[in-house]
C-alpha cells in the first residue's frame, strides 16, 4: 500500500511542503519499500528537496530498516512456528483431554450461520468442565495460542471464525451439557412458607435453549429469550446477548441471567471468575453481569450461567392482521406500545416476505401485504379476550375506509393452529433463500435497531431501498423493540456489481439508523465485520474505553482475537 501512496502523493499538490522529517516518517513504518520508490520520495517536494543528501539518506534508511523488518519478520515467524509447535503438541500435553483435528469439524468450527466463508481453527478440543477449560487456558497463556470458544455455531457475525493462524476452538458444546439445577417443585407441597421454589436454573454454557425448556416441561416454567435457532447454547446467547422475537415482553439476555461463571486469560493461572448473584437485583460494585453478557468470547470463556426463568402462560392467543403500507403497519405498533398493550411477541414482515412465504409453502396463500404477526397472553380467558377485543380496536380503527387500518384478522388459541399461523414468520429464512435460486451458501442479514418513534420510518425507507436497487430480499423486524432485518440471499460466484448493491443497502441503513440514535446491532453482536459501524456509533473515546477494558482482561490478545476491537 506505500507503494502505492507514494504514486499518488507525487501528483498531490500538497506536497509541495513536505519536509525531510515526512519523508523519514514515512520510510521508518514503510520497511519493505523499494529502493525506486524510496528515491520517489526524495523528488516530491520539488527540487530544493531532491538533494543527494536527501536521497542518501533515504537510500540509507531503506537499507537499514529492510534489515530490521528482515529480523522482525524472522520473529514472527518464530512465534508462529512456536505456535504451531506449542498446538501440535496439545493432545500429547493433554492425554486426558479430548481433541480433533477432523477437516469437516475444523471448517463447521470456523464458520456460523452468516455468509461469511469459514476460516477453521488448527485444532479443537471439547472440554468437560470449567477446570478443564482453565487448564486449556493456561497452556494457551504460556505458549500465546489464540482461543475461540465454541458453542453451537449459531450466531450470525463470524464470531468463531479463526482470524489468526494456529488458533485453538475450545468447544463447549459436546460435554458441557449438565443442566444443575431447575425450580423444585416438591417444596410446593411443604408448609413451610420459605420452600417457594425459585424461578432459576444453573446450566452449564454448552446446554441448548431447547434442552432446558425440555426438562422444564413439567415444572410450569420455561426459558423464554428466542433467538430463533433451537440449539443456540446459553453461553454462545449470553457472549452475543442474544434475543429475539419474545424480548418485547421478556426482555434479551441481559435481563435473563444471574450468575455467569468464566475462566479469564488475565495471567498465567486464568483464574476462573463468578460474578452476579441468584437475588433478582444488586448495586454491589461494577456490573461485570452485563460486562461479559455480549462480549463475544473476547473477554473470557463462559462456563456456567444462571439463568431466569418465567411461567408458562395459561392462555395464549395468536392473532395476524395486514396493512396496505408497511409505514401504516409500523405505526400499528408503536401504538400498541404506546397505549401499554402487554405484548408477548410482535413481528412484521413486509410484502417482500409473504411472497416468499407465499412461493416456498404448500398452505393457502396470504395476501400479499405488510402484515403483522401477535401473540398475547393472560392468567384468565376473560382477561385475554379484553386484550383481543383492545387490540382489534386499537388497529382497526372506527373507518372502514382508513388506508392506515388492520386487516384480514385471523385469530387462533390451540397450540397447533397458533403455530400454524406464524407459520409464514417461523419459515422466513429458508423461504427468502427460496427466493433466490442458487443461493447456497446463505444471505447477507442484517440487524438494526432504532427508538419506535422511527421505527415506521426507517423500515419503510430500507424496503424501498432494497425494492429500488432490483436486490431480492424481504425487510422484517421484532416490531416491538425496534429491531428489524433484512434477509439478502447470495449466489456463491455473486458478481461485483450485485455485491456493491448489497453494500450500498447495508451502509445507507446503518446510516439511517445511527441518524436517529438506534444502533448498528440489535442482536447479533459486531463480529469483526461490524466494528467500523461500531466506531461510527461511539466516540473515539468510548472505543478507547472498550480497548482499555480488553487490554485489561486479555492483556496477550488471545480471547477471539480481531472481533470487537482492535487492540
Amino acid at each position: 500500500n506505500i507503494n502505492n501512496t507514494i504514486v499518488h502523493l507525487q501528483s498531490s499538490p500538497v506536497m509541495t511542503t513536505f519536509v525531510p522529517s515526512a519523508a523519514y516518517a514515512m520510510v521508518r513504518w514503510a520497511p519493505k519499500l523499494r529502493p525506486s520508490r524510496a528515491r520517489s520520495i526524495a523528488s516530491l517536494g520539488g527540487a530544493s528537496f531532491a538533494t543527494t543528501a536527501t536521497t542518501n539518506f533515504v537510500r540509507q534508511r531503506h537499507d537499514k530498516l529492510t534489515s530490521l523488518a528482515k529480523r522482525s519478520l524472522s520473529t514472527e515467524t518464530t512465534t508462529v512456528t512456536s505456535q504451531n509447535d506449542a498446538i501440535t503438541q496439545m493432545p500429547s500435553q493433554f492425554p486426558d483431554l479430548e481433541f480433533s483435528d477432523n477437516p469437516y469439524e475444523l471448517q463447521r468450527h470456523g464458520k456460523g450461520e452468516s455468509h461469511h466463508p469459514s476460516q477453521p481453527p488448527a485444532l479443537i478440543v471439547h472440554c468437560k468442565s470449567t477446570q478443564e477449560v482453565q487448564r486449556v487456558v493456561q497452556y494457551c497463556f504460556q505458549h500465546d495460542i489464540p482461543m475461540i470458544p465454541f458453542g453451537a455455531g449459531t450466531s450470525l457475525e463470524a464470531h468463531v471464525a479463526a482470524l489468526k493462524p494456529n488458533t485453538l476452538s475450545i468447544d463447549l458444546a459436546k460435554h458441557m451439557t449438565t443442566i444443575h439445577s431447575t425450580p423444585d417443585l416438591s417444596a410446593l407441597s411443604n408448609d413451610d412458607s420459605n420452600s417457594i421454589p425459585n424461578a432459576l436454573a444453573v446450566v452449564d454454557g454448552g446446554v441448548s435453549r431447547a434442552q432446558l425448556n425440555t426438562v422444564l416441561r413439567s415444572s410450569g416454567f420455561q426459558f423464554t429469550v428466542d433467538p430463533g435457532a433451537a440449539e443456540a447454547t446459553i453461553g454462545g446467547m449470553v457472549a452475543t446477548s442474544a434475543s429475539g422475537t419474545t424480548t418485547v415482553r421478556y426482555g434479551t439476555m441481559k435481563e435473563n441471567i444471574l450468575e455467569i461463571t468464566a475462566v479469564l486469560a488475565t495471567g498465567s493461572d486464568a483464574p476462573i471468575v463468578q460474578v452476579g448473584t441468584r437475588a433478582l437485583k444488586s448495586s454491589a460494585g461494577y456490573d461485570l453481569l452485563a460486562l461479559l453478557c455480549g462480549s463475544e468470547g473476547t473477554l473470557g470463556i463462559i462456563t456456567e450461567v444462571t439463568v431466569k426463568l418465567h411461567p408458562v402462560p395459561q392462555h395464549v392467543v395468536a392473532l395476524t392482521c395486514n396493512f396496505q403500507s408497511l409505514h401504516a403497519a409500523a405505526q400499528g405498533v408503536s401504538t400498541l406500545i404506546t397505549y401499554g398493550i402487554d405484548l408477548v411477541r410482535c413481528e412484521l414482515l413486509d410484502d417482500a416476505s409473504i411472497k416468499a412465504f407465499n412461493n416456498s409453502s404448500q398452505s393457502d396463500p396470504l395476501p400479499a401485504r405488510p402484515t403483522l404477526f401477535l401473540e398475547l397472553s393472560a392468567v384468565t380467558e376473560m382477561a385475554l379476550q379484553e386484550q383481543v377485543d383492545l387490540v382489534q380496536e386499537i388497529l382497526s380503527g372506527s373507518d372502514e375506509d382508513d388506508d392506515q387500518a388492520a386487516q384480514d384478522w385471523q385469530i387462533a388459541t390451540r397450540e397447533q393452529e397458533r403455530m400454524e399461523l406464524w407459520k409464514a414468520r417461523h419459515g422466513l429464512y429458508y423461504a427468502a433463500l427460496q427466493s433466490r435460486p442458487g443461493s447456497s451458501i446463505g444471505a447477507v442479514v442484517t440487524d438494526a435497531c432504532v427508538p419506535l418513534s422511527e421505527l415506521a420510518k426507517v423500515l419503510t425507507a430500507t424496503a424501498q431501498d432494497v425494492e429500488g436497487k432490483g436486490v431480492v430480499g424481504p425487510c422484517f423486524g421484532h416490531a416491538g423493540d425496534g429491531n428489524f432485518h433484512c434477509i439478502l440471499p447470495i449466489l456463491e460466484n455473486e458478481d461485483e456489481v450485485y455485491w456493491g448493491k448489497i453494500n450500498s443497502i447495508k451502509e445507507n441503513l446503518i446510516q439511517r439508523t445511527l441518524e436517529v440514535g438506534g444502533t448498528c446491532t440489535g442482536e447479533h453482536g459486531i463480529g469483526f465485520d461490524k466494528k467500523k459501524y461500531l466506531k461510527q456509533q461511539y466516540s473515539g473515546e468510548t472505543i478507547e474505553m472498550m480497548k482499555v477494558i480488553k487490554k485489561a482482561l486479555d492483556p496477550k490478545n488471545l480471547l477471539n482475537p480481531g472481533k470487537v476491537v482492535d487492540v
